[in-house]
């Protein structure tokens, strides 16, 4: 337990001295948040109802899908699956290390957001705090899963950056985070809803804020919990496979 707890360490060290980690995990999420929070507190103030689960939702959808990914796609090209291997460290924990640094990294970001929002933009605090962190936790875990199950699938980190765009882009535009979801035509709503931070948002509303959602609040956290089991459970078996296909 003890070499997991130092690997861990070592990892978190490595995300931090890296450039592109802390781009997309703290730069480019929080540089938006002070954006788009002052854009929607003059444009729509309706808005600063969902400010913190909204901007939380474009970090940790940022930071899991475009940034969890690099970590493991350097991994494979550079070789170091083959010293794992050697040294018998199975893929499960390898996973894990890479999925609690990002967890740390997006959770901190996280928190920065909830206690800026109303300070700097006077926006409405959640009437419960500990089941805003409980979808929070739910939230961070589902898309660090997906971002994992894109690490490894992708070959090379071209391939993974469009996968990542493919679920980026369409997670901002159509899970409501930017503009109400009824705003769209039925059938992009209904393609919205296939992406984790849909759920997410209506989770937020309806458990945190006590908001009228589209979607059964609690469903929307179990369909969030589900597809985070799936990828994870994904992501393991594929890494395994890949693991076992290293040579010596």
């Amino acid at each position: 337990m003890s070499a997991f707890f130092i690997y861990l360490w070592i990892q978190l060290k490595m995300d931090l001295r890296d450039k592109g980690t802390l781009l997309v995990f703290y730069l480019v999420p929080l540089l938006f948040f002070f954006v788009m929070g002052a854009v929607f507190s003059s444009i729509s103030p309706s808005m600063k109802t969902t400010l913190a689960a909204s901007m939380t939702i474009f970090s940790g959808t940022m930071g899991a899908i475009m940034g969890a990914p690099a970590p493991i796609v350097k991994m494979r090209g550079s070789g170091t699956l083959r010293a794992f291997k050697v040294n018998g460290i199975p893929s499960s924990a390898v996973l894990s290390v890479h999925a609690i640094s990002a967890f740390i990294h997006l959770l901190m970001v996280s928190v920065i957001i909830y206690i800026v929002s109303p300070i700097a933009f006077h926006s409405t605090a959640p009437q419960s705090p500990a089941l805003y962190f409980a979808v929070l936790a739910v939230f961070l875990f589902t898309s660090i899963g997906i971002g994992q199950l894109i690490g490894v699938v992708a070959r090379d980190q071209s391939f993974s950056t469009m996968l990542s765009m493919v679920i980026f882009m369409p997670s901002l535009l159509l899970s409501g985070i930017m503009f109400p979801a009824n705003m769209l035509p039925k059938s992009l709503v209904w393609v919205g809803r296939f992406f984790p931070a849909t759920h997410a948002l209506q989770a937020f509303l309806g458990l945190a804020y006590h908001a009228k959602t589209d979607i059964d609040a609690v469903l929307s956290l179990g369909i969030l919990a589900a597809i985070g089991i799936l990828m994870f459970a994904l992501a393991i078996w594929r890494f395994s496979n890949i693991q076992k296909s290293e040579k010596y």
